[in-house]
């Protein structure tokens, strides 16, 4: 091997490198937005100069073992094998979009259009997996740039799809400048048209933040957070002590449900003079054992009746419990009466699927419905609140990870930018945050950084509006697979024509 053949794979190791740096940082516990649109740039330079199969082969252990780090502290009441399926999904979400990119960018004779390879493929992967019952869109790139506010608009349009396609030709554009040694007059169009139209996002993104925000007229919600002596208490409980184990400290956690219970009434009886008319608990916050099941929720119809308001309470039913899932939130009216009993459909913990309802309830505030939590990774299932015309998600979210207290918090904001909805999450062990239906956010609480007092009001636009992404759907995603299949019809073409 020669002195400049070594020089060459050191420097195409460096680009491997320098994408799985950028890669810890691109969402996730150590987010940097910014990094999401130049990471990709690195693995699609060091795929395309590949000269055969073992540097490609190499690129996976070191993508594997960056999507492990990357991952870790993101959840802790998951099995192992999740955790494997998390770190291959992410693994697998990089390689098989520059693979793609590597065998057809260069068949195609049109040079605006061999740059078009690359998002489209990454935009078909992330749209493939997002079937995946236990993934959803948790793994989205688009995620880590909730910050971008005009960028961001374009999910109220495509879904989160579109600014994940952003950032793919953008690092096409950059690799196909670096292979004409940055002259830009031979890449005049594809980077003239790039530019033009991302620059016509912001714009746009930017006329819609300063002239079409919410209409006038509010309601005041109040979020209500009881903490625990322990992160996870009620988890080991349930999940991490033998059935000896259980029976021998049931009288213990039995008592401590009592506590948080008591807890949760008395901090909520502090908001009534605020003059909230709506309040959420938690997912997870409220626990009880199966047999006071019963009484708990007689407690909270009364409260909602006395107080006149109308009261979302999430619970965690512990023992033996028959019902579809441990976790479920309550709509309760200010009569008393409860509208409705939303069980957790997706659950990471319990089987992922169980359900695929989204309940509403109309109030003189407008259309809520209250999934929880994990549920908010799933497009196509939170999309039934656009269609029914929601204007309030009121979530119950738990982040037993420390790592993720922030992530999922964000992430499912882009659940109320798609469908056009006022959003509030009350997250045990998390961010607690409140944003209208453009991602602005008007109230947020850290779990971890407020030790005492977790109470906070928000006061939630009470009209949404329809998206073009609520009434038609995934039909960005739809329109890259169908560019796809074009490029793979049009380089076989090409190359039949050649021989």
């Amino acid at each position: 091997m020669g002195i400049d053949e070594k020089k060459n794979q050191a420097a195409d190791f460096f680009w491997l490198m320098a994408g799985c740096v950028f890669l810890l940082f691109m969402g996730g516990k150590w987010n940097l937005p910014v990094t999401t649109w130049i990471g990709s740039i690195f693995f699609l330079r060091y795929f395309r100069i590949q000269r055969g199969f073992w540097g490609i082969l190499l690129a996976f252990p070191f993508l594997l073992l960056t999507s492990h780090i990357w991952f870790t502290g993101l959840a802790e009441q998951v099995d192992p094998e999740f955790k494997i399926l998390i770190a291959t999904s992410f693994t697998l979400y990089i390689i098989i979009p520059c693979l793609i990119d590597r065998f057809l960018h260069k068949r195609i004779r049109n040079q605006l259009l061999s740059t078009l390879v690359y998002p489209a493929s990454i935009i078909v992967i992330q749209f493939l997996f997002s079937y995946v019952e236990q993934l959803g869109t948790i793994l989205h790139w688009t995620g880590s740039m909730f910050s971008f506010k005009p960028v961001i608009q374009l999910v109220s349009i495509t879904g989160v799809w579109g600014p994940s396609f952003l950032t793919g030709w953008l690092a096409s554009i950059i690799n196909l400048l670096w292979e004409e040694k940055f002259e830009l007059k031979k890449v005049r169009l594809p980077v003239a048209v790039f530019t033009g139209l991302f620059l016509l996002i912001v714009i746009w993104g930017s006329i819609r933040l300063a002239f079409f925000g919410p209409d006038p007229g509010t309601v005041k919600v109040g979020s209500v957070i009881a903490g625990f002596e322990e992160d996870n208490m009620f988890y080991i409980y349930e999940d991490g002590m033998s059935d000896a184990d259980k029976l021998r400290e049931k009288g213990k956690y039995r008592a401590l449900t009592f506590k948080i219970q008591d807890e949760l009434f008395s901090s909520s009886e502090k908001l009534i003079p605020t003059g909230i008319k709506i309040l959420s608990w938690a997912s997870g916050n409220a626990v009880v054992f199966a047999e006071d099941e019963a009484a708990l929720i007689k407690r909270m119809r009364n409260f909602a009746r006395e107080n006149q308001i109308y009261f979302f309470p999430s619970l965690l039913v512990l023992g033996d419990y028959k019902g579809p899932d441990q976790n479920h939130v309550l709509a309760i009216r200010p009569d008393g009466q409860i509208e409705y009993d939303h069980y957790k459909g997706r659950n990471p913990n319990a089987s992922f699927y169980r359900g695929n309802m989204v309940e509403i309830i109309n109030t003189p505030y407008g259309r809520i419905a209250s999934p929880i939590c994990f549920e908010m990774e799933f497009h196509r299932f939170i999309r039934q609140a656009g269609k029914k015309g929601v204007d309030i998600l009121i979530v119950p979210g738990d982040e037993p990870a420390r790592g993720a207290a922030k992530m999922h918090t964000e992430f499912s904001m882009f659940r109320a930018v798609e469908n056009g909805c006022s959003m509030l999450r009350t997250t045990l062990e998390g961010l607690t945050m409140g944003a209208d239906y453009q991602g602005r956010v008007l109230s947020q609480m850290d779990y971890y950084k407020t030790l005492n007092n977790r109470i906070i009001t928000t006061e939630l636009p009470v009209k949404g509006v329809k998206t073009i992404y609520s009434l038609f759907g995934d039909w960005f995603a739809w329109l890259c697979v169908i560019m796809l299949l074009s490029f793979i019809g049009s380089a076989c073409f090409n190359s039949t024509k050649s021989i």
